[in-house]
């Protein structure tokens, strides 16, 4: 290539555009973001309305009902769910990708504007939000404990001084105070309220009424006024008047009646919804969650500068710490990942070195290396990417494939040296051989990842900045070798032929080649019987892509587990916290965790072991979670589950929903026909003991009433159902829809009865004549079991089967056990879906597939135009199922699975191994032009690349071993990878050394006619 020689003897212009790819790689290595993954785009919707103290079916049919109805036709909508209960409903809508999040945000507002005349005038306006936070757990813990504050004044505390200085922090979404907050507890005497004729809706209402602040205009037109008429005091709400009194009547005066004298006042600390326990006594913890495209590890940092900040101006007595951190086990990993490219460099250097064993032709391909790992940031800045644990496995890899151009060029350069040539003279025309081939093998390998910009869904977006990182460092590589490679050729080495250290090597190479040549001679004639090998071959292929097990990802160990207790129908929360404790005293003795976090709420009980790093535990999480399991299974009355946090990938974050298994199964049928058809999918499932447990969400077992009320008599008494509803509900359950204010922060005044009647005849009312009326002459209460929870899919009445696969078995053999159960057993009118982590399975099944398919047809495709032929290409690539073989093969003995890492290590295998086939047939097409016949051409060819193929196979096998022996935070993913490529690079190598020349040989033999000579 004339080019390569223009470079040679233009030096200057040489160096400055490799420095200048070193300039610009390093600044945008300054500019890019740091992330776990790349960043997928999930554009989806929150829709959050509340209804306080409805109950799940009501907010059912009065609420989620009426909003889907307006929202299941905004555009690009992709998925419906809702979730009804106690007091509140959450839609989530999902759209497919591409869709303008900001379009959708207004389609759906317009939405629920729509349907909020429809709604209930006590459900409070419905908050539209982005989903931007992971629906798991938060990304931090912050507990914070206190031996002076009770917990009324540390949440106080936290909310005044603390989560406002986390929240502006830069990349923090929210920070969630969990802990017990202050309540004004306003206790209504019900025979004071008898006595002096004061209805419980009159209470509420005279404090709705005065407990506000209004503007009032400018004094003198000039200074802002504000009228304040908030109850600030335990004494402003006892002396709050309920009723005024009344004097012009002199036969009948009425006093003022107030608050004081029908109920008392506190303010006090309000435990009665949620409840933390840090490490076996309570406590307080704030969550804080990151955005999505914010930096983990810089989110962390400042979140700890600020704690830093914070300890000097603590009050005495109180201390805060962290207590979770997801970006520990982001920072381990990026470390390790950061080490293995440095083992990676050394490994290839000393490849290298052993095959030239002088310093100075060592230093030419080790300068490539930096280059273009630097060189590769432009392309990840010029593409709006970020680093993160896919593009850093990317550089690994990357370590062993950018110094092939170069040591192809410089061995053939040192060829012609060792020959006679000056080095100038043989960088000339050693670069103008090879140049072809390194322009081949340079597009050859990045175009094997062009398919994956065509892949909408999770997998492409999660690999498409793996492959542009790879693909860049590749390309740059390429350039380096066409430019500053010969020129180092020509400036460095010796017109001698140096005398290398260890010449035993020398002659040892020499005769592997001579007897490479030799058996190579002998393998061409039995052409047949190769042929016959190479086919046993693709069908072993074949059985392993059959036999290994299929799962999304490998299960990562990232130092977090659970136990988690679903709620107790019918009992109150103190019961609810009395179960997990109980939880909480069995896993307490782990010896590898790091300390306990308790949160019990109406949704249930957590129980949440952070672990010790990996490093100084001898128990994997995975096993910690089984050795626990049994006796989680066997407490009576609890159905408790075990949960580990096993995966950090997008769309499976959720791993404390427990589950390895998710299908959600929909009907228009009632939800009682539903329980038993999933009650009795569920008994099919455990009778089969398959899995290692099976439950579903739909629980229609909660104690609850209805109330039946007599309209004729209650328009006779002249009482109203709203005076009847408020009643009922502040001597039920309290009621905590009145705000006020502390400092600036809202929290709820709790208006409730001194005691809970067990009967409607002890609540009375008082009509405008002044009768006492009991409730229970006009009011009937009836028990009804009721949901606690409804859950729709795309607005069909739905429930989740949730299976547990047992240890040892794999997703791709639960899946369609669960599926042929669930035929078997389901109405044909059922609706089945997968969800979660098996719905992304079978996503990633299907693209991966295509997406090999696809690449094979790129390469194909990008061969045929570079040899201008279409039978070399398909000789080339006969060696890639070849490859295949030999990765399924060590896969399977390393025990590894067919997932998204080991199918993209297939994928990366294609370019890889077809570099080989690339360096052989074009040199050998050049030797049957130069007039040799076509065995001496093959033979020749075979012979003079043996020792670049080597010296480039065991680079990239030495680049990848890190990868193998990874054994820390993240290493599941990372051995998969490498596993993958050592065995494939192996005997994918050994395969393409002897079957490729004789498949080489025997297509061109039958198409010029020519015989074995």
């Amino acid at each position: 290539m004339k080019l390569t020689e223009y470079f040679i003897k233009h030096p200057v212009t040489t160096i400055i555009l490799n420095s200048m790819i070193i300039l610009l790689g390093l600044i945008c290595f300054n500019s890019l973001s740091v992330r776990e993954y790349p960043s997928i785009n999930f554009p989806a919707i929150n829709v959050v309305a509340d209804y306080p103290n409805a109950s799940a079916e009501l907010v059912e049919s009065s609420v989620t009902n009426v909003l889907e109805d307006k929202l299941a036709g905004v555009e690009g909508l992709e998925e419906l769910k809702s979730f009804s209960s106690e007091g509140s409903t959450r839609i989530e809508l999902s759209f497919r990708a591409g869709t303008s999040l900001d379009q959708a945000l207004i389609a759906v507002r317009d939405g629920v504007g729509m349907a909020r005349a429809q709604l209930p005038k006590e459900v409070r306006d419905p908050l539209v939000e982005r989903k931007s936070q992971s629906s798991g757990l938060p990304f931090m813990v912050v507990s914070l404990e206190s031996t002076v504050m009770d917990f009324g004044a540390l949440t106080h505390y936290a909310n005044l001084n603390l989560s406002n200085a986390f929240r502006s922090l830069k990349g923090v979404a929210g920070v969630q105070v969990w802990g017990q907050p202050y309540t004004f507890k306003i206790i209504l005497d019900p025979k004071k309220l008898y006595a002096f004729g004061i209805n419980a809706d009159e209470v509420y209402d005279a404090i709705g009424r005065s407990n506000l602040s209004l503007p009032v205009g400018k004094f003198q037109n000039e200074v802002s006024t504000t009228l304040d008429a908030e109850l600030k005091s335990v004494a402003d709400y006892e002396n709050l008047i309920i009723r005024p009194g009344n004097f012009s009547d002199i036969k009948n005066k009425q006093h003022p009646i107030f608050l004081k004298s029908v109920a008392s006042v506190e303010l006090k600390t309000d435990d009665s919804k949620f409840r933390v326990r840090i490490n076996g006594n309570p406590g307080l913890c704030m969550g804080i969650d990151k955005t999505s495209d914010s930096n983990p590890l810089e989110v962390s940092d400042l979140v700890r500068k600020q704690l830093k900040v914070m300890q000097p101006g603590l009050p005495q007595g109180m201390k805060i710490k962290v207590i979770t951190d997801q970006a520990e086990f982001i920072r381990l990993s990026i470390k390790n990942i950061q080490s293995s490219i440095i083992e990676a460099i050394i490994f290839v250097l000393g490849i290298v070195f052993l095959f030239l064993r002088n310093i100075r032709a060592t230093l030419i391909p080790l300068i490539t290396i930096p280059i273009s790992l630097i060189g590769s940031f432009l392309f990840l800045q010029a593409f709006g990417y970020s680093i993160n644990i896919m593009t850093l496995l990317a550089m690994v890899l990357a370590v062993g494939l950018v110094v092939d151009d170069a040591i192809i060029i410089l061995e053939n350069i040192t060829r012609h040296i060792e020959n006679g040539m000056s080095a100038l003279e043989a960088a000339i025309k050693g670069s103008r051989e090879i140049g072809f081939a390194i322009v081949a093998m340079t597009l050859t390998l990045t175009s094997v990842y062009a398919p994956i910009a065509f892949i909408n869904g999770v997998v492409g977006q999660l690999f498409v900045e793996f492959a542009v990182a790879l693909a860049g460092s590749v390309l740059i590589s390429g350039v380096v070798a066409l430019t500053l490679s010969p020129l180092m050729c020509a400036k460095t080495l010796s017109d001698k032929h140096e005398k290398n250290l260890w010449p035993q090597v020398d002659v040892f190479l020499d005769k592997v080649i001579g007897a490479y040549s030799k058996i190579l001679v002998s393998i061409i004639s039995y052409k047949k019987t190769v042929l016959v090998v190479a086919l046993i071959l693709l069908a072993i292929t074949a059985a392993f892509f059959k036999i290994l097990p299929r799962e999304i990802a490998p299960k990562e160990d990232r130092g977090l587990i659970g136990v988690y207790v679903p709620p107790i129908p019918g009992k109150d929360i103190n019961t609810q916290e009395e179960k997990t404790i109980e939880v909480e005293n069995l896993v307490k003795s782990i010896p590898e965790a790091d300390g306990r976090l308790v949160f019990v709420g109406y949704w249930g009980g957590q129980v949440v072991l952070p672990l010790k790093p990996i490093s100084e535990r001898k128990r994997s999480a995975s096993d910690i979670v089984a050795s626990i399991t049994p006796q989680m299974m066997s407490l009576p009355s609890i159905d408790a589950w075990p949960w580990s946090l096993d995966t950090g990938l997008p769309g499976v974050d959720d791993s404390v929903a427990g589950g390895d298994l998710e299908l959600i199964l929909s009907t228009v049928e009632s939800y009682r026909n539903l329980l038993e058809h999933a009650d009795k999918l569920r008994n099919v499932l455990e009778e089969d003991k398959f899995f290692e447990s099976v439950r579903h969400d739909l629980k229609l077992d909660t104690m609850g009433y209805t109330i039946d009320l007599d309209l004729n008599a209650i328009s006779t008494l002249n009482i109203t159902q709203h005076q009847i509803a408020r009643t009922i509900e502040i001597f039920f359950s309290g009621d905590q829809t009145l705000p006020f204010q502390k400092d600036g922060f809202l929290y709820h005044i709790t208006l409730e009865g001194e005691k809970s009647p067990w009967t409607l005849d002890e609540l009375y009312l008082t009509n405008s004549d002044g009768k006492h009326i009991s409730l229970g002459t006009v009011a009937k209460m009836m028990p009804k079991a009721q949901p606690k929870d409804l859950f729709h899919y795309n607005q069909m009445r739905s429930t989740s089967i949730k299976a547990e696969l047992k240890k040892g078995e794999k997703m791709e053999t639960g899946m369609p056990i669960l599926w042929k159960a669930s035929n078997k057993v389901l109405p044909s009118t059922y609706k089945k879906t997968w969800a979660g982590a098996a719905k992304l399975y079978n996503e990633s099944s299907n693209t991966m597939l295509f997406l090999f398919a696809l690449a094979l047809i790129f390469i194909y495709a990008i061969l045929s135009l570079q040899f201008q032929n279409f039978i070399d290409p398909l000789i080339i690539l006969f060696t890639v199922p070849l490859a295949c073989a030999g990765a399924l093969l060590f896969a399977w003995i390393f025990g590894q699975t067919l997932n998204i890492y080991t199918q993209v290590g297939l994928i990366t295998l294609i370019g890889l191994i077809t570099k080989h086939g690339i360096l052989i047939i074009e040199f050998a097409n050049q030797l049957r032009r130069d007039g040799l016949s076509l065995l001496d051409s093959i033979l020749k060819s075979a012979s003079l690349r043996l020792r670049p193929i080597l010296m480039t196979t065991g680079a990239m096998i030495f680049g990848a071993i890190p990868l193998v022996l990874s054994h820390d935070a993240g290493s599941e993913s990372r051995r998969a990878i490498g596993v993958v490529l050592l065995g494939g690079l192996s005997l994918g190598t050994l395969f393409t050394l002897f079957i490729l020349p004789t498949l080489y040989y025997m297509v061109k033999t039958f198409r010029t006619g020519n015989k074995l000579a």
